[in-house]
């Protein structure tokens, strides 16, 4: 049996159009779905029971950390979202409980894991389970804060 190898559509360039455009939606359906997260970050009262969002956090920093420990990133942005990873599951195992001061640094954390996840969607679908895992674990109260290590980076990419 042969598999077909649609040529005709490798020619007239339908499959090289369409992945920029699966790039843009993706990104596109992130940010719309995460917008509200960052300006949550921002407006939750102190102290309040932020549950949901901090899972929802946990999940897009978790993958977020984890490709900046994977490759390299511009700026401070590796070890300042592990800060930000791990102040998430501070809060979550502090009884969900939001601690404002946080806010416009977790809402930019947020902002760099889109566009590090849109940008590196293959890298990003590697480190999902986990991030998925923790934000069961965060929504479910059964976090631990030693879950999140102290950051180390792979031999060669170290911070400059």
């Amino acid at each position: 049996m042969t598999v077909p190898n649609h040529s005709r559509a490798m020619k007239s360039g339908l499959y090289r159009k369409a992945a920029p455009m699966m790039a843009l939606m993706v990104r596109k359906n992130m940010e719309a779905e995460y917008t509200s997260v960052g300006l949550h970050c921002v407006q939750a009262d102190h102290q309040s029971n932020q549950t949901e969002l901090l899972a929802r956090l946990a999940y897009l920093l978790g993958m977020g950390a984890e490709i900046a420990r994977a490759i390299p990133v511009a700026g401070d942005n590796r070890p300042g979202l592990h800060q930000a990873l791990a102040t998430v599951v501070d809060m979550a195992v502090d009884g969900h409980r939001w601690d404002s001061s946080w806010g416009a640094q977790l809402s930019l954390a947020a902002d760099i894991s889109i566009d590090l996840f849109c940008s590196y969607r293959d890298l990003a679908r590697r480190f999902e389970p986990g991030a998925r895992l923790l934000s069961r674990h965060v929504l479910a109260g059964t976090g631990r804060a030693d879950v999140i290590r102290p950051v180390e980076f792979p031999i060669g990419n170290e911070m400059a």
